[in-house]
């Protein structure tokens, strides 16, 4: 909420309470998940989203607004500065957060109310916890990081910038995982694991040696997929 002042209908000073506007940047069905968080918190007004085309998922609930490309003319249009970047693929999500933070736009913290995060947990700028996620004590979750619906992220964990965690994955105690880089569905890190940055996790991979700098891994055991850098 926003607070300023003005006067009323007697010339009286008083407190006004405004709530900011946000842009959702996506239109599709990550975007769905962001807006029902966003709305259940009624800390932001949502005037609309814009996507790559001007295009949106049916039913989304607000209008879409128009492209990204015309993200900027909206600050005018609808007196808006704070957005929420929903969309999956991380280089993309890195590359409209930073373009935009350096703008003086604000990236909006999503927590949904039925994740756990615990008192000890750091949580990033711009980062999005989903619904029955888990964040456990002493783990830091980076800049624009998405951990997805039901993934769990145990004790003194070190989640890089702009990961995304999907949907059911399991993390160990003192795991790191460098930025940018992608958990699969379903997928197991063992403790102490260190993923390196760029690193893409396949879906229902069991992981338990440490993962390379952009090094796909897949299998259980994990192993290198053919095709890898590593």
């Amino acid at each position: 909420m926003l607070l300023s002042r003005g006067r009323d209908r007697y010339g009286l000073v008083v407190s006004i309470v405004r709530t900011p506007k946000l842009l959702l940047i996506g239109a599709g069905g990550h975007a769905r998940m962001c807006l029902e968080i966003l709305q259940d918190a009624a800390q932001f007004d949502v005037v609309g989203a814009v996507s790559t085309d001007g295009t949106g998922i049916a039913n989304l609930g607000i209008p879409v607004l128009g492209r990204q490309a015309d993200v900027i003319n909206l600050t005018e249009t609808e007196a808006v500065t704070t957005f929420c970047v929903a969309i999956g693929n991380n280089l993309t999500r890195q590359e409209i957060h930073y373009d935009l933070t350096q703008r003086g736009w604000t990236a909006a913290l999503l927590v949904s109310a039925d994740a756990v995060i615990s008192r000890s947990a750091q949580l990033g700028v711009g980062c999005q916890i989903m619904p029955a996620a888990v964040v456990t004590a002493a783990t830091s979750i980076g800049v624009g990081t998405i951990v997805n619906t039901n993934a769990s992220i145990d004790h003194d964990g070190q989640i890089g910038d702009f990961v995304h965690v999907a949907p059911g994955v399991a993390i160990g105690g003192d795991v790191a995982i460098g930025d940018r880089s992608l958990i699969g569905l379903g997928a197991r890190i063992l403790p102490g694991v260190v993923v390196g940055a760029d690193a893409i996790v396949g879906a229902g991979a069991v992981v338990i040696d440490d993962v390379p700098d952009g090094t796909t891994v897949v299998g259980v055991p994990a192993r290198p997929h053919s095709g890898s850098r590593s």
